[in-house]
């Protein structure tokens, strides 16, 4: 018996020793039993890149008072990772530190689901474009009084909040209007 033939023999059993059925593919035999989940994960892979590649585009396209807009709404509405104004502290360690651009970023673009395989470099990259889209929102937010930056020492990352003035417009539905103004 040869060694391929023996491999085979090994991986045509499963831990009761019951037989499953290998089909051939290119580079080897594979069991279904673990061949189809990987297809399948790698499906979802892709459909999770062409849909955070549209939303990249989508904001990319956005004029910058509507991109802002839609920060203040996803970042700091209901539902937001800043929506609660009082469990958010003012600086010092990073407990209990607002959002960061990042963190409001996956309000925009969602993670995969799972981590294995590792993303690739593309998918890290394309990830912290869009958080920098979400930064130039928020600087903008910043400059109408909206949201105000802190630092979390022990984060070292920025962090924000919404001011009374930015809770205010959006609860009265106002964000947009407001930075329109301020043009």
């Amino acid at each position: 018996m040869s060694a391929d033939v023996g491999v085979l023999a090994l991986l045509a059993l499963d831990r009761s020793r019951r037989q499953l059925p290998l089909r051939r593919e290119p580079g080897g035999w594979v069991s279904p039993k673990f061949g189809r989940a990987d297809e399948d994960k790698q499906e979802k892979i892709e459909q999770w890149r062409l849909a955070i590649q549209a939303e990249f585009e989508r904001l990319s396209a956005l004029p910058l008072i509507e991109l802002a807009a839609e920060v203040m709404i996803r970042g700091f509405g209901p539902g937001g990772p800043g929506a609660d104004d009082e469990a958010i502290t003012l600086g010092q360690a990073n407990a209990d530190a607002g959002p960061t651009a990042e963190l409001i970023s996956f309000k925009f673009a969602p993670e995969r689901g799972f981590t294995f395989p590792l993303p690739p470099p593309e998918d890290f990259k394309l990830r912290d474009r869009i958080a920098k889209l979400v930064a130039e929102g928020l600087q903008e937010l910043e400059h109408a009084s909206l949201v105000r930056c802190q630092m979390h020492t022990a984060m070292g990352y920025l962090d924000w909040a919404a001011t009374r003035r930015g809770r205010a417009a959006l609860e009265r539905g106002e964000v947009q209007s407001i930075l329109q103004r301020l043009r």
